[in-house]
């Protein structure tokens, strides 16, 4: 049994059980109650599991002052998730997707639309993630009447990134993306097009990519052992006068590497993304001229 220790509003209870607080949540269940009187669990839909009593009583309080629908709103938003991509997901969510939704929700009001610096990342690493946020952002509108941009589906997504990592982990998930995401500006600055990121070349790419900027971040060098120095070296000059123009993409990637990282890339990583270039950017053409 537990027993209630605060009527939040007619649909939300503080209560005790045993030594622990609790949030729990039912249609009507805080209607003529009064602190004290205990409840059954059979009679709650939702009940809340926080780590502390600071975040108990911060839930309370915005439980306290925003509508009751956009709880179950919010609930609707993480069982989307759990049941389509069977994320674990603790309580804490909650918290947090409150906190941002009311706020994107009144920015929406007065047309204050934010733009998320994490826009790209998240649309091509998250793509489970996203894709719930854009699932949000319809919920979002068919309860509330609200229509939210493609930048908040972002920000939400984020907040199921995050849950899912510890914030040194998403440190370096954030290093990894933002090193991708300028080497993939170096290269099409240079060739000046837009990649095919429907192509094969351009997922093989990427991929390549994301552990070469692992290896930057945790500043191990790859280096694979060939025959003989001689055989590198020959390797090496023959893709250097072969593919020019992905060659000195290179050049400009390994400036950037050790300028902003002070990582030293070595002959055979110059070797590998001439040849990722190469392969990425050989079948684009701008004004009928073909590059490489």
């Amino acid at each position: 049994m537990m027993k209630i220790k605060q009527i939040l509003n007619n649909n939300a209870l503080l209560v005790k059980k045993g030594k622990n607080e609790l949030i729990v949540l039912a249609n009507g269940i805080g209607f003529k109650r009064k602190i004290g009187e205990k409840i059954n669990e059979a009679e709650v839909d939702k009940i809340f599991v926080l780590d502390t009593h600071e975040m108990v009583e911060h839930f309370s309080y915005l439980l306290g002052t925003i509508p009751a629908e956009h709880i179950y709103m919010i609930s609707e938003i993480v069982e989307y998730a759990t049941q389509t991509y069977q994320m674990v997901i603790n309580d804490y969510i909650y918290l947090t997707l409150i906190d941002h939704i009311e706020f994107a929700l009144k920015r929406s009001q007065e047309g204050n639309f934010l733009k998320s610096p994490l826009a790209w990342e998240i649309k091509k690493f998250y793509k489970k993630e996203y894709d719930i946020g854009l699932h949000a952002v319809k919920i979002i509108q068919s309860n509330t009447g609200i229509s939210l941009n493609e930048e908040e589906a972002v920000s939400i997504a984020l907040h199921f990134v995050n849950i899912q990592t510890n914030q040194q982990d998403m440190d370096i998930t954030l290093a990894i993306t933002k090193i991708v995401q300028d080497i993939l500006n170096i290269v099409t600055y240079q060739y000046k097009i837009i990649l095919d990121e429907n192509s094969v070349n351009y997922a093989r790419f990427i991929t390549h990519l994301q552990y070469f900027a692992q290896r930057v971040v945790s500043q191990d060098t790859y280096e694979q052992q060939l025959t003989n120095e001689q055989q590198d070296n020959e390797l090496y000059m023959q893709v250097k006068t072969l593919y020019k123009e992905a060659f000195a993409c290179v050049q400009k990637i390994r400036l950037y590497i050790y300028n902003k990282h002070h990582v030293l890339m070595s002959k055979d990583e110059d070797i590998y993304l001439t040849l990722h270039i190469r392969r990425v950017t050989q079948r684009q053409t701008i004004g009928g001229k073909k590059h490489e």
